[in-house]
């Protein structure tokens, strides 16, 4: 993520991130021949996976970006051809828990994911992901936390700081699903005392004061017209202040979503009035938008993402020398 001056490039949504074979298979599951061809499609994502390895963090990612870019016809025959192999049964998993986030899949379609998570751990002990989507299917279904957490502890035994499993016990333990304020932020709170500076969850507390910066102005009124207030209590002064300094530097952040994080410091950093601080960060991003947090209400990620680049000074002598000047 490299810093140097340079022209900015058209913002636009990439899924795949900087992730660019990934990105190359995607456009090409877009074509018709290739993407509706079960035996070209699977082949292409088979030899992508097959190459990921061990890399957990990284397979999580893929796993997820082709789970809504490969056709589910093609995710189901997958498995049906290879029952053998774990990665045709997880991404067939995972493409009903991606699904499951517009429509909670019915319980013949749940039960299949899980007996194919069950499977693909048997056949690969060590990886997380077919945990990671148990979690999540039962989180779908808003099952009791003694269902999911033995779960939690599988995934934190194989991948401490899985940001997939994280992100799914975040939004489990919030408030509009089966948790509350308090228990979220205790969550946030041990996350971010226990795990390592740059690792694959270090976004979270950010994350967490971006969603509660929603949740007040979602309701409206007065409470919405001071929500920017809260860009300015201590805990969000010293969060921005340690992602601005450090996230941006070449080789700080080094998991596969690490553009999707930065997203979410651009915004935070633009909503919090700090636009000149932000300028690094767009240019970090090179123009490559995540739905998140740019569609607050269902608007135009990349309107608004170009709204708020805009806004940035790149010259760096407009940015206030203290993180206590707004």
């Amino acid at each position: 993520m490299a810093l140097a001056r340079r022209r900015r490039s058209r913002p636009r949504l990439t899924p795949e991130l900087d992730d660019a074979a990934l990105g190359q298979l995607c456009r090409r599951l877009s074509e018709r021949g290739f993407g509706s061809s079960v035996s070209i499609a699977v082949a292409g994502i088979e030899q992508l996976l097959d190459s990921t390895g061990e890399d957990w963090d990284r397979r999580c990612h893929r796993l997820a970006v082709l789970s809504e870019a490969a056709l589910p016809g093609v995710q189901r025959q997958w498995k049906e051809r290879r029952p053998d192999h774990p990665d045709a049964l997880i991404l067939y998993a995972w493409g009903v828990m991606t699904r499951g986030g517009l429509t909670t899949p019915t319980r013949e379609e749940t039960e299949a994911a899980r007996c194919a998570c069950a499977e693909a751990s048997r056949l690969r002990p060590a990886d997380p992901c077919p945990w990671i989507v148990r979690l999540g299917l039962l989180r779908l279904w808003r099952r009791p936390g003694d269902e999911l957490f033995p779960l939690w502890w599988e995934i934190s035994d194989r991948d401490p700081w899985n940001r997939e499993a994280h992100l799914q016990v975040f939004a489990y333990q919030s408030p509009r699903e089966c948790g509350s304020l308090a228990q979220l932020m205790e969550f946030v709170d041990a996350v971010r005392a226990g795990a390592p500076p740059a690792a694959p969850t270090a976004a979270l507390p950010l994350r967490s004061l971006v969603e509660r910066y929603h949740s007040v102005l979602s309701r409206g009124g007065v409470g919405a017209l001071s929500a920017v207030r809260l860009w300015d209590t201590p805990e969000a002064v010293q969060v921005l202040r340690t992602a601005t300094t450090t996230w941006p530097s070449p080789g700080h952040l080094t998991h596969a979503a690490a553009l999707a994080d930065l997203n979410v410091l651009a915004y935070a950093l633009t909503e919090a009035k700090r636009s000149a601080w932000a300028a690094d960060v767009f240019d970090a991003l090179d123009g490559r938008v995540t739905p998140f947090p740019w569609n607050r209400d269902g608007g135009d990620p990349v309107r608004a993402f170009a709204t708020a680049q805009s806004k940035t000074a790149r010259n760096k002598t407009g940015r206030n020398t203290t993180w206590g000047q707004a």
